[in-house]
């Protein structure tokens, strides 16, 4: 994620929302054991094509924009990329303060395939409903988040390299305390749409 905080009190977010093809860590399934999950490569764009409007959140709970109105959604050879320039001054302000821990999507699941053990689940047709600027930990963790202010670059990874996540996780101080209530929060709001 590359952050660019303006002078106007705005911010261009671009970067990848997901990596297709990579597995997600560990997600907890209410009554099952935790899965990893892949996006298999041409999910997001057979998504894109259907032309829903889907929305861009902070944490998947407040709209900042859409893509009727800004956000700009594709899929390449990488995965899904986005890029808006926000206002909301919460979003703002957490852009700038180096919170931003990375991107997360809200959708409908239409197919997936789950391996024999039940471990992993590879999605292959969405309904893409929104994705999110998170101030909470991804379920993907090949995020980066880079920001750049007046004079400033401050550059947070995360990725599965644990010597590398516990840079980052010293960096942005990420608060724990609530992350089981914020997982069921996110986690289902019907029986086909989860978040990550």
């Amino acid at each position: 994620m590359k952050v660019e905080v303006r002078a106007d009190n705005t911010a261009e977010i671009s970067g990848y929302v997901n990596v297709v093809e990579r597995e997600s860590r560990a997600i907890r399934r209410i009554g099952g054991k935790p899965f990893h999950e892949i996006v298999r490569q041409g999910t997001f764009a057979k998504a894109l094509k259907k032309g829903r409007n889907v929305k861009l959140m902070l944490n998947h709970r407040r709209v900042l924009c859409d893509t009727s109105n800004g956000l700009e959604l594709r899929e390449d050879n990488v995965g899904l990329h986005a890029k808006a320039v926000i206002s909301d001054n919460e979003a703002v302000e957490a852009a700038r303060s180096g919170k931003l821990t990375g991107w997360s999507f809200g959708f409908y699941c239409n197919q997936d395939r789950w391996s024999e053990n039940g471990e992993t689940r590879t999605l292959e047709d969405i309904e893409l409903d929104e994705v999110s600027i998170l101030t909470l930990p991804p379920a993907y963790l090949a995020t980066s988040v880079e920001v750049r202010g007046e004079d400033t670059l401050r550059e947070q990874r995360y990725s599965d390299d644990i010597s590398v996540n516990k840079a980052a996780a010293a960096a942005v101080k990420p608060d724990f305390s609530n992350m089981e209530r914020e997982i069921e929060i996110l986690r289902l709001r019907g029986t086909n749409e989860w978040t990550h």
